[in-house]
């Protein structure tokens, strides 16, 4: 197999974990502050955190090495959208994650949970990752059909 397939391929799977990592962190959140739910959050979101930066990277190979260059992708205005909302995404789940780290101190310090507001607030804010992802995916599915160019 090509080089231009294998990344396509592993770009592909990336994304699909990594919103499937963000539905573990969603469906934790539907339930109620645990010590088993915190220390889960912590390992799901470490695994987002990866596999976001690993997305990043494939991404940039696909860009630099994929067959269809560079051009096509920096001429294409929905494709600087796609970027734009996938930091977008990065930007807004900084805020859970630093609550997910703080939650695993307080937890490890004192046993104590997060404030069942804080656990909305932080379930209201993957459920808007989860919204800004699925446009990433819609743009990435008309960039793809040179939709834009």
């Amino acid at each position: 197999m090509s080089l231009d397939a294998n990344l396509a391929i592993l770009h592909h799977l990336l994304a699909f974990g990594l919103v499937g990592l963000l539905m573990a962190e969603w469906a934790v959140l539907r339930g109620v502050a645990s010590p088993e739910s915190v220390r889960f959050l912590s390992k799901i979101d470490l695994a987002y955190g990866l596999v976001a930066g690993l997305l990043l990277i494939v991404g940039y190979l696909r860009l630099r090495y994929g067959v269809k260059g560079s051009a096509f992708y920096s001429g294409n205005p929905v494709f600087w959208l796609k970027i734009a909302f996938f930091f977008a995404t990065g930007l807004v789940s900084i805020i859970p994650t630093i609550a997910f780290i703080r939650w695993s101190r307080a937890l490890k310090a004192a046993g104590a949970l997060p404030a069942s507001a804080q656990w909305v607030r932080m379930r209201r804010l993957v459920t808007l990752e989860l919204h800004l992802l699925a446009l990433v995916m819609i743009f990435a599915a008309i960039m793809a059909r040179g939709i834009g160019l």
